[in-house]
């Protein structure tokens, strides 16, 4: 499936749901590396995305979010880093056939760039190199940045892909006073990722639908890209001391012609979510269509 003829020709397009949920459904346990699965239980990471296409999703998210060297060494699996991304490109692509197209996830690398923090920006290109390097190996073409919040980062991120010769999507997660937790605007983000050579913007996690529609109408009032939005099951509640995710399936599609009419042209859904809330919004993207 050619995902960027079709968003480009102004089809509306269905991302999949949350692979953390998933996998602690299956047995992931807390603290555990998701990425290890890739090479520990592939079948497990094949139902969820084998789950996640039946409920109607066009575009498949690798399990790759932490599989860059800094995340990875904490796991004590940067040695595999390259076995660990290029496994979880050839299981989703197995899965996905002609049917769906394939997005290699890639996430911020949990360390904090100079002066904040001890990370230099030619580490940090370094870092993304080597992961997206990895996924282009086992056949990705396209990568999706996401749950960003730093600019720079990003910016160092889409640049490594870039490099590589990758189609980029930049996403990057917004709070509930509709800018990152670096204090980055919807119009910062889209316009500067825009610049930088992204083919689509647009934003995750962090917030519900409800507080994620004006961030995707905030972009959209300042580039024409393509816009894809991700919002997580609602606002997470504490329940026991850990994040509980209330929000229906049903509650999230009821948004969908809302971020429609904000100018997305590829809905999703992040953590707490699943092939449930794709199901869902695959209906009301069909309704809206």
């Amino acid at each position: 499936m050619d995902w960027l003829h079709e968003v480009s020709t102004g089809k509306l397009l269905v991302s999949d749901g949350a692979m953390g949920t998933m996998l602690q459904s299956l047995g992931l346990e807390a603290g555990q590396c998701p990425e290890s699965w890739n090479l520990m239980y592939p079948e497990k990471v094949q139902q969820v995305h084998r789950a996640y296409l039946e409920a109607g999703a066009n575009l498949l998210t690798t399990n790759t979010f932490g599989g860059n060297r800094i995340r990875l060494a904490a796991h004590g699996l940067d040695k595999q880093l390259t076995e660990v991304n290029r496994r979880a490109v050839e299981l989703a692509r197995e899965v996905a056939g002609h049917t769906a197209a394939v997005m290699a996830s890639v996430g911020p690398t949990g360390a904090l760039l100079e002066p904040l923090g001890d990370l230099s920006e030619e580490t940090a290109f370094e870092v993304f190199s080597e992961q997206v390097h990895a996924l282009r190996e086992g056949g990705a073409d396209t990568v999706i940045l996401e749950t960003f919040m730093a600019l720079e980062e990003i910016v160092i991120a889409l640049r490594a892909a870039k490099a590589q010769g990758m189609k980029v999507i930049a996403s990057m997660s917004f709070g509930t006073g509709e800018r990152t937790m670096m204090g980055v605007t919807p119009e910062q983000a889209a316009t500067t990722l825009v610049e930088e050579g992204a083919l689509v913007v647009g934003a995750n996690c962090s917030t519900g639908a409800q507080e994620m529609v004006p961030v995707i109408r905030r972009m959209r009032s300042v580039v024409s890209v393509p816009l894809i939005a991700q919002p997580n099951a609602g606002m997470p509640v504490l329940v026991e001391g850990r994040a509980v995710y209330t929000q229906k399936p049903e509650e999230m599609a009821a948004f969908v012609p809302q971020f429609v009419q904000a100018g997305a042209n590829i809905v999703g859904s992040c953590c707490g979510s699943t092939p449930d809330f794709t199901r869902a919004i695959a209906q009301a993207i069909t309704r809206a269509s």
